[in-house]
């Protein structure tokens, strides 16, 4: 059964833009279907770019459960969310978030993994 996942990005135009061309390279991957839509509460996934837009989380009508990532050149202190992507992202970097995101979003109830990540969202 093929899975459907909506990646929204608070960040400057420029890095949306990126995001979204990776996106239109990598988002079809088999059973899981990826695309972006401009932030929504319907998001799966948020990327956030934590030097400019930090202050605005949590975000105010998030769907409960759904992963915040941060977008930054270092990791940042104190993140409330363990999920990462650096800046300049590269194709490789995003494929595997791609990858790990799947891995919670698919993953059942039951599976402690998914259970501790998703503690982790906004």
């Amino acid at each position: 059964m093929a899975s459907n996942y909506i990646i929204s990005v608070i960040a400057e135009e420029h890095d949306k833009a990126l995001i979204k061309s990776l996106l239109n390279t990598f988002g079809d991957r088999g059973d899981n279907q990826w695309r972006y839509q401009e932030h929504g509460s319907d998001s799966d996934v948020i990327i956030v770019d934590f030097e400019l837009h930090a202050q605005k989380l949590p975000l105010a009508g998030a769907k409960a459960g759904h992963i915040v990532v941060a977008y930054s050149q270092k990791a940042p202190v104190n993140s409330p969310t363990p999920f990462m992507l650096a800046k300049p992202v590269r194709g490789r970097d995003f494929v595997k978030l791609l990858e790990r995101l799947e891995d919670v979003l698919t993953a059942h109830e039951e599976d402690e993994f998914a259970k501790t990540q998703r503690r982790i969202v906004f």
